[in-house]
């Protein structure tokens, strides 16, 4: 069985790949709600800007980005991203001048990579100007590129599922949602981690990661849910292989409940894997997980303001 997953961790894309006999259960939909706090109102800003979402094969989400005033391309959001990557595809139809080769903070270790220099990077009618952006292939992208945080950065963005749609503008607080659940996070090397949430009454440090079709934990979450019972702890064997062509062995399956502030999630899917992400982040010893498509999803709309470092969870 193949199961593809591509989750932009720093800047690695992954693919997680079934390995064992059985396939991993399906998870029962579940998500239980409590109402959300007040969300102060302020002077409006200037207007949003609606852009229309696909979704890719990897049921991700993308949207047209213009390129040195070229394409539109696809590109994946994602918000777990540090920058911007391209696909090698992409730079040699545009044509676009080679940058200097970086070091890639990828899934499995560190990476040199060669890199396009972009002079504007357009979406709709934002301009993010001289990006060094890595080049990755196309296939494993899933994407001609990913749009990253260096893009995203002190934006207002709401993935609005219900309608298929995205909308982006400056940072900014919205009218009270009596249906939505807020919840208040903190930066760490630039990333949003949502520190407000629980499994087992135990703090699990959660990474909002929409290049990710599946939600990944790290080797100490899985030990937090090792019971002793061999049929409770009883995990499907598979491998994470990030864009930059490593493999990493990784276990699955679905874990009983997470709480996120007032938000409960129940039948979590979880893939496993020793990530070099976590490390990056300082996580390695702490319980902490990658919240991935399979969950954000099941909302109305998702609001990510990286500014005020609040995620708004629309609720049906």
């Amino acid at each position: 069985m193949q199961r593809r997953i591509l989750a932009a961790v720093a800047l690695a894309g992954l693919c997680l790949a079934g390995a064992g006999r059985a396939a991993p259960p399906k998870p029962a939909d579940g998500l239980a709600i409590a109402p959300a706090p007040p969300a102060p109102d302020t002077d409006p800003l200037k207007p949003a800007e609606t852009i229309r979402l696909a979704a890719d094969a990897a049921s991700r989400l993308t949207l047209p980005v213009m390129v040195d005033g070229q394409g539109p391309f696809d590109f994946v959001i994602d918000t777990a991203a540090e920058r911007t990557v391209l696909s090698r595809e992409l730079a040699a139809t545009a044509h676009l001048p080679a940058g200097p080769a970086i070091l890639v903070r990828g899934a499995a270790g560190d990476e040199t990579e060669a890199t396009a220099a972009v002079r504007a990077l357009q979406v709709g009618e934002r301009t993010v100007r001289n990006v060094d952006a890595p080049l990755l292939a196309a296939a494993d992208l899933g994407a001609a590129g990913m749009l990253g945080i260096d893009a995203l950065r002190d934006q207002h963005i709401v993935l609005d599922f219900q309608h298929h749609r995205m909308t982006s503008s400056r940072s900014r607080r919205d009218a009270e949602d009596a249906s939505a659940i807020v919840v208040r996070g903190q930066y760490r090397f630039g990333e949003l981690i949502l520190v407000d949430a629980y499994i087992r009454n135990v703090v699990v440090y959660v990474i909002l990661d929409t290049g990710a079709q599946t939600s990944i934990g790290n080797p100490a979450l899985r030990r937090m849910l090792t019971t002793g019972d061999p049929v409770a702890d009883h995990f499907f064997d598979t491998r994470v292989i990030s864009v930059t062509g490593q493999t990493v062995p990784a276990e699955y399956k679905v874990i009983g409940e997470l709480n996120i502030g007032a938000l409960t999630v129940r039948n979590l899917p979880l893939a496993f894997a020793r990530l070099h992400t976590f490390d990056i982040y300082g996580l390695q010893d702490r319980p902490a997980l990658l919240l991935g498509m399979d969950i954000l999803a099941k909302f109305r709309r998702v609001t990510i303001d990286f500014k005020q470092r609040e995620v708004d969870f629309g609720l049906y």
